[in-house]
């Protein structure tokens, strides 16, 4: 997981995934959270607020997002207010870390 972005609870982050231009969360913003426990029991690899999934590319880290607008993804379901992301799809809102 070398040179990913590991984000802290709290922190403001923007979705900029480059290599899944037409991504449903693309330009949304929002606050890393810890996930809802429904995920955590519905899904393996939570460590805190970080989920590690093992990719073709070796170990991949998500966060879990409340995003500050709901959005659709691009089969027109939702509107989604929360959801996990890449780290790598996530990107620091200048001055808004986590102290």
């Amino acid at each position: 997981m070398k040179d990913i972005p590991i984000f802290e609870v709290g922190d403001r982050v923007r979705v900029i995934d480059a290599e899944f231009r037409t991504f449903w969360a693309n330009g949304a913003t929002g606050t890393v959270a810890e996930p809802p426990a429904p995920m955590l029991a519905l899904a393996d690899g939570w460590s805190g607020h970080v989920r590690t999934v093992a990719t073709v590319n070796g170990p991949r880290p998500y966060h879990w997002v409340i995003l500050d607008e709901p959005r659709r993804d691009s089969d027109g379901d939702g509107p989604y207010s929360q959801a996990e992301i890449a780290a790598t799809s996530l990107h620091p809102l200048a001055d808004h870390r986590s102290a």
